[in-house]
Formats: structure tokens, C-alpha cells, sequence
């Protein structure tokens, strides 16, 4: 049985997203190189209240950027939206915002490549929430597409390293970086609000015009990440560690104003942020929220792939030391497991069992 139109015109187009959004990963990246370079100090090095300032700021002038933005160059969409949609839209954006900053937390105790493994537990929570809180029974298909999703991702992001350091099976890896800790509490609790985002977005999307949810998705995203910034801010500045760097109001405001890292944020807010959430709000709800979820496993293939073009790019706009990485059997093996956890997961489900994908 083909695909529907609509849903296959969505299929694409929430892929084209993931493209958008792994864009940002290579960008983020050198934006907090930018971070480092102006304050000073490695990221590794910074106190947990300096992480979560210089990361939630940067999301603050993201979604800041992107609301204005929206609202110039599509006025309509943003006045014409209902306060139902408003509120829709202000629920979206707190999960949203309240999961990227757990995630940003988490990385600061927990590797890169673990932080990305236990974000994309997403694609095992999703069908599991929408079973309990909207009682739809995933189908066979979507549960086994997202079991391979997560296979897809682990060997993407070297995760099977730790699961086997931690069986005690003699693995090349740092020992240092494997016991669980609080980092990875911050994670997996990230990963549980993009889920509620993705299935807020199901439910209201089919309830409300979709693209609408948008404004309402942004401006809460931008209050948020500046209420974490300001409280951020206030305990650093209690802090030594406020005492013997140069972490102050001005500095803030010089690092914000440079023309590298306003050209930066510009490029995030437009492609990585109303172009690409969007397509997400616009386009999320011709599938279920289960489906959707598998689809957006495939972000870490698409920042994997960007990491091998964008920072050499990157570097040479922004004078910054930001080489390319290279193609690795990570990649093409996790990309190949995901494509066909993609193909599983969205394959028609016979008619006795529509209701229930």
C-alpha cells in the first residue's frame, strides 16, 4: 500500500529539517570556541554556572533574533495567530528549551558522543509517552524501527564503547569518562521534554493551524533561555571564579555585539531555527508523533555529515582554527542502520492496524 501524498510530502520535508537543525551542531561548536577564546578559558574548565550562562545566552539571542525575524518577514503568520495557538505554542517552546538546557547541563560532566546517545532516546521514549499518556499502541513496525534507530545512533556516536566498559569488557576507551553520573540524569531527562515537545506538537498541531504554533514556540524559547542566563549570571558573580577572570557585564556585551558571532546566530536563527521549526509544526503532524520521532534520529547523521564540510567554511569566516572532520565507519554504519530504521518505521501499516501507529 503506497504512501499518502501528504504524508510522504511531510516525510521529506521533516528529513530537509534535520538537515537544517544538523547545521547547528558544527555552528554551536564554534561559537563556543568563540566563548572560550574571549573569556579565556576552555569550556572543560568553566564552572557549571558559567556553562549554562554562556549556553543559554546563546540560545537567548538565537530565539531572540528568530522572533524578530518571523515577525518582519512573516508578519501575518504571527499576528494572525490565536491565543489558543499563543498558549499552544508558549507549552512547545518551555519543554523545548527546558530539554536543550538539560542537555547543555549534562554536557558538562558526560562526553559529547554519550550526551548524543542519550538524547536520541527520544525515539524510545516518544511511542513509549504517546502509548501511556495518549494511549496509541505504536505499531510493530514503529518499535522496531526506533530499537534500530537507537542501534543506529549508539554505533554513531561510539556509545557501545561505554555500554561495554561498564559489563567490565576490555574496551579502548577512557575509564575516567564511563561511571554514570549526574550528567547523565541532566540527558536522559532532556530527551524525556523533546519527546513531550514532539507529541505537544502531534496533539496541538491537528487541533490548531500547525505553522502557527510558531511564534508562540519562539518567544517562550527566548524568555526561558534569558531567565537560565540571568540566574546563571547571578551565581557566578558570587562565585571566584567570577573574581579572577574577565566575566563581566561589559564582556558579555562585547562578545554579543561581535560581527563573527552576529553573522553566526543570524545563520541559526533563519535556516536551524524558523525555517527548520517551521517545517516541524507545519509538517509533524501528517505522521504520528511515534514515526516522527525515528525521523529525527537521523539529526546526528546529517551533524555528522556537516562536521566534513561546514567548519573549514566556518574558520575561514569567522579566523578561527575550525578543521574538518573526517569520514569515519561510525558513520556510514549508523547511517545505513538508521535509513533502514526510517524505511521500517514508515512503512504503511495494514488497515487493522492504522489506528494504532
Amino acid at each position: 500500500m503506497p504512501l499518502p501524498r501528504p504524508v510522504l510530502v511531510a516525510i521529506v520535508a521533516l528529513i530537509g529539517v534535520n538537515a537544517l537543525w544538523g547545521m547547528s551542531f558544527p555552528v554551536m561548536k564554534s561559537l563556543n570556541e568563540v566563548m572560550e577564546d574571549h573569556f579565556g578559558i576552555a569550556n572543560p574548565n568553566m564552572p557549571t554556572s558559567m556553562q549554562v550562562a554562556c549556553s543559554s545566552g546563546l540560545i537567548g539571542m538565537r530565539f531572540t533574533l528568530a522572533s524578530a525575524l518571523l515577525s518582519l518577514v512573516l508578519p501575518r503568520l504571527v499576528w494572525r495567530t490565536t491565543r489558543s495557538e499563543w498558549v499552544a505554542g508558549i507549552w512547545i517552546g518551555l519543554l523545548f528549551c527546558l530539554g536543550l538546557i538539560l542537555q547543555v547541563i549534562g554536557l558538562a560532566t558526560i562526553p559529547a558522543s554519550r550526551s548524543g546517545f542519550l538524547t536520541s532516546l527520544t525515539a524510545v521514549y516518544t511511542p513509549l509517552m504517546a502509548s501511556v499518556i495518549l494511549k496509541q499502541r505504536p505499531s510493530i513496525f514503529v518499535c522496531i524501527g526506533s530499537l534500530l534507530a537507537l542501534t543506529g545512533v549508539a554505533v554513531l556516536s561510539d556509545a557501545h564503547r561505554y555500554v561495554l566498559s561498564i559489563a567490565n569488557l576490555e574496551v579502548a576507551v577512557d575509564a575516567s569518562s564511563v561511571p554514570l553520573n549526574w550528567g547523565d540524569l541532566w540527558t536522559t531527562l532532556g530527551a524525556l521534554f523533546f519527546s513531550g515537545q514532539v507529541l505537544l506538537v502531534d496533539t496541538f498541531g491537528k487541533r490548531y493551524r500547525s505553522a502557527h504554533l510558531t511564534p508562540g514556540m519562539f518567544v517562550t524559547a527566548a524568555i526561558v533561555a534569558w531567565v537560565f542566563f540571568i540566574a546563571s549570571r547571578s551565581l557566578l558573580e558570587r562565585s571566584e571564579f567570577a573574581l579572577s577572570t574577565n566575566v563581566t557585564w561589559d564582556s558579555w556585551i562585547a562578545i554579543a555585539s561581535e560581527p563573527a558571532v552576529l553573522g553566526l546566530l543570524i545563520f541559526l536563527a533563519i535556516f536551524c531555527s524558523i525555517l527548520s521549526f517551521l517545517g516541524m509544526n507545519t509538517f509533524q503532524p501528517a505522521i504520528s508523533a511515534s514515526q516522527a520521532s525515528v525521523i529525527y534520529s537521523t539529526e546526528p547523521v546529517f551533524a555528522s555529515s556537516w562536521a566534513m564540510l561546514l567548519p573549514g567554511i566556518i574558520g575561514m569566516f569567522i579566523a578561527l582554527d575550525y578543521q574538518n572532520e573526517s569520514f569515519t565507519w561510525q558513520l556510514g554504519v549508523g547511517g545505513i542502520l538508521i535509513l533502514f530504521a526510517n524505511i521500517i518505521a514508515l512503512w504503511p501499516a495494514p488497515k487493522s492496524e492504522a489506528i494504532d501507529v
